[in-house]
């Protein structure tokens, strides 16, 4: 009896991400109709005017798919503001120069990221018409937070996205390792 209970509470506890779970008796603050999903890893925000990268950085966007694949990185913030300045790198080199069309990438500030919470779901808290899987991860996988452009106001730390339950934190920006999602006008 021990080793089948045993043998049930590790199937339950390794069994990957979850799926997205959505209340049907809550109204949609974020309804998929005002997203359009494009083909090049982008999407549009009909209401906010934004075009956001599909995929966090470290993933890859597969153009038959039309899905992310690989793992998400995730930086300490500073490096992670280095990194977008190397993909807005005038001479180009970064895989992620011009992606999409759109002539400059950067940090969303934290009402951005908060813009594209949908209160009726979880697990991930946001579209999965728009991301798909690419936020099913477990509880307690930091590429589930998302680091914004907006610092706290302890002067050290950076509000954060968490993607899972759709809340907003604040984290020393020196000593957490978060995902990054590239928005752009």
């Amino acid at each position: 009896m021990k080793n089948l209970l045993s043998i049930t509470l590790m199937a339950l506890f390794s069994a990957g991400a979850m799926a997205q779970e959505c209340s049907l008796d809550m109204e949609k603050s974020a309804p998929s109709t005002r997203y359009v999903a494009n083909d090049n890893g982008t999407f549009s925000d009909e209401l906010t005017g934004l075009t956001w990268m599909r995929c966090q950085l470290g993933k890859t966007w597969d153009t038959k798919t039309l899905a992310c694949s690989g793992p998400a990185e995730t930086y300490h913030w500073q490096s992670a503001l280095s990194m977008v300045e190397s993909i807005n790198d005038q001479s180009g080199s970064h895989a992620l120069h011009k992606f999409g069309g759109e002539k400059e990438w950067r940090m969303p500030n934290i009402k951005e990221l908060v813009s594209l919470k949908e209160v009726a779901c979880h697990s991930p808290a946001i579209s999965h018409k728009v991301f798909g899987d690419t936020f099913n991860v477990e509880a307690g996988n930091l590429a589930s937070f998302i680091w914004s452009s907006t610092p706290a106001s302890d002067g050290q730390s950076v509000m954060t996205f968490d993607s899972i339950n759709g809340e907003v934190y604040q984290y020393n920006a020196a000593q957490y390792k978060f995902s990054v999602l590239l928005v752009a006008e």
